[in-house]
């Protein structure tokens, strides 16, 4: 079970549909709308077909019809909070800084600014299950394993691979789950 933090920092509207309606409609609001201009009718002339309703459900559309509605927003993305809340989310849930910087592509340094206020709370990494900033589709991550804890199979697994697959894995570009899923998908 990963633990959750609230998102903080989304820009402009999304701010408000998190006041509104929490951080998952926020972030489904920001995948379906964001980067793009979105004018919420108000209550009176919001109909089941509009845009709104169909991507967040007409319960979440109303109140932010109710609350925001006979207005044009330009919608942010949001990407740059999201990301970093997942960098937190992943601190929290027992991940080093540097794992967290190689899941989400941020450098070692934001990592370690972002979450410098927070501890663990679990002693070891454990599997989170995040919300991709882009899309707001869910995603699992797996904490890579620790140095030193390579099972013997996986040794003669890796053995097995191209030196270019190896070096990967030495680097840590690549984890040795990453080489057994392509050889299932290729098998």
């Amino acid at each position: 079970m990963s633990l959750r933090l609230p998102i903080r920092n989304l820009p402009g509207v999304l701010a408000d549909i998190q006041r509104l309606c929490g951080d998952d409609t926020a972030v489904r609001f920001a995948a379906h709308f964001g980067d793009r201009t979105l004018h919420i009718p108000s209550l009176a002339r919001l109909r089941d077909d509009h845009p709104l309703v169909m991507a967040l459900g007409r319960r979440a559309a109303r109140l932010i019809a109710s609350q925001l509605g006979g207005q044009e927003y330009s919608v942010p993305t949001g990407r740059w909070s999201m990301s970093h809340h997942n960098a937190r989310v992943l601190r929290l849930n027992g991940w080093q800084p540097r794992p967290i910087a190689r899941a989400l592509a941020l450098h070692k340094g934001t990592v370690d600014r972002l979450t410098a206020d927070l501890q663990p709370a679990v002693a070891a990494p454990q599997p989170v299950t995040l919300t991709c900033p882009c899309c707001g589709r869910a995603y699992k991550l797996t904490p890579p394993p620790e140095k030193g804890q390579t099972a013997e199979d996986d040794i003669a697994f890796l053995a097995a691979q191209p030196p270019l697959l190896r070096a990967a894995v030495a680097a840590g570009e690549l984890t040795v789950e990453d080489l057994k899923r392509l050889e299932g998908r290729r098998g």
